[in-house]
C-alpha cells in the first residue's frame, strides 16, 4: 500500500455513498454541472494533496488554468476543472450531510445541504437519518487519521493544511 492509498480508499467508499445519496434523492437534487454555488477555495490535509497531484500527474492532464477571481479558482465557466481529482469535500457538495453541531449549548447531530436542493420539501415532516446522510464527522475523522500516518510525527493541533490552489504551481 503506497502512502495515499489509504486516502484513495476512503474516496471510492465516500464516493459510493455520494452516488447512493444521489440516487436516493435525485427528485429533490437540483445541483447539476454548472452548478457552483458550494464552490469555494479550499485548503486539503497533505495526504488528499499528495493524492490529488499524483492522480492528475498519472493522468497526463494540464495544468489548470486558475481564475482568482472565482469563488473556487479551479472553476472555469462554472466547472470544475480538477473534477474528477476533487477532494472529498467537494464530492458531498449539495448531499444532506450530518454532522456534530458543537456551537449549540449541548452538542447534537445537525444536517446540512445546499439551499437549492430540498426546496419543496417540509423539512418538518422528512427524517433525516444515517440511512440517507453522510457521517461527515467518520469521513474527517478516518481522513484526519489517515493524514496522520502519511505524516508521521506532526501532531501538530490543528494539522498542517495546504491550499488547494498550490496544484497550479507544482503541475508545472
Amino acid at each position: 500500500m503506497t502512502s495515499t492509498d489509504g486516502y484513495r480508499d476512503l474516496r471510492t467508499r465516500v464516493d459510493r455513498i455520494a452516488d447512493d445519496l444521489a440516487h436516493l434523492h435525485r427528485a429533490r437534487l437540483v445541483c447539476r454541472p454548472g452548478c457552483a454555488g458550494c464552490c469555494v477555495n479550499l485548503t486539503v490535509f497533505p495526504v488528499e494533496y499528495a493524492a490529488i497531484l499524483e492522480d492528475i500527474q498519472a493522468a497526463g492532464a494540464k495544468p489548470p488554468q486558475l481564475d482568482p477571481s472565482a469563488s473556487c479558482a479551479f472553476l472555469k465557466d462554472n466547472l470544475c476543472q480538477i473534477y474528477q481529482h476533487r477532494p472529498i469535500i467537494c464530492r458531498t457538495h449539495g448531499l444532506p450531510i450530518a454532522f456534530t453541531n458543537s456551537d449549540l449549548a449541548e452538542p447534537e447531530i445537525s444536517v446540512s445541504f445546499c439551499p437549492l436542493n430540498f426546496a419543496s420539501l417540509d423539512l418538518d415532516e422528512y427524517q433525516f437519518g444515517a440511512d440517507n446522510t453522510l457521517d461527515l464527522d467518520a469521513v474527517n475523522a478516518e481522513l484526519a487519521w489517515i493524514n496522520t500516518e502519511y505524516e508521521p510525527g506532526h501532531d501538530a493541533a490543528p494539522p498542517r493544511r495546504i491550499a488547494l490552489t498550490q496544484l497550479a504551481d507544482d503541475l508545472k
